[in-house]
């Protein structure tokens, strides 16, 4: 029996062309498998904890009431990886009742008047992220700044906050 036959056959069961796209086809897989699964920097990549604070301003009380240590807090207008940013580990009342920025004053100051029924809370989280120098990225995709206001989202609650701080681990707040 012949390697090939007059067909092209290898054994005179396969043809050699399908061999030969079954090839191309494993070293394309291998080659799409290894570039995803490098790391993309000269240096190795490791992720670190990132505890972050989260001050929001004027939230209802029934929304601080659904706010839970323990919930894991997202950002559905800005791209976090598909996981949450963090988790929460402490939640602080900094004033109660909240107060609202007065619109009627008629010297040209600005002042806080009481808003009822509503609290600032201080919201402490910890998420997974990579820090390079003063920049940091949760879920190697979310952009965290210090200043940021965003809307973030619980299981039981939306509220919008601004990023107070911001501390690597090791560290405290």
């Amino acid at each position: 029996m012949k390697l090939i036959d007059r067909n092209g056959r290898l054994f005179g069961k396969i043809s050699v062309i399908d061999l030969v796209v079954v090839a191309v086809v494993i070293v394309l897989a291998a080659a799409l498998y290894f570039k995803n699964n490098q790391t993309h920097t000269g240096n190795a990549v490791v992720e670190q904890k990132i505890t972050f604070q989260i001050r929001a301003r004027g939230v209802y009380d029934y929304v601080a009431d659904a706010i839970q240590v323990g919930d894991g807090v997202y950002d559905k207008d800005y791209a976090s990886g598909g996981k949450s940013i963090g988790v929460i580990t402490d939640i602080q009342i900094e004033r109660d009742p909240g107060q609202k920025l007065a619109n009627e004053i008629h010297d040209g100051t600005a002042g806080l008047v009481d808003a009822d029924e509503t609290v600032d809370l201080l919201i402490t989280l910890e998420g997974w992220g990579l820090v390079d120098g003063k920049r940091y990225t949760l879920n190697r995709v979310y952009a965290l700044g210090v200043n940021s206001s965003r809307t973030y989202y619980t299981k039981q609650a939306q509220f919008i906050g601004t990023v107070a701080d911001i501390l690597p681990s090791g560290g405290s707040l």
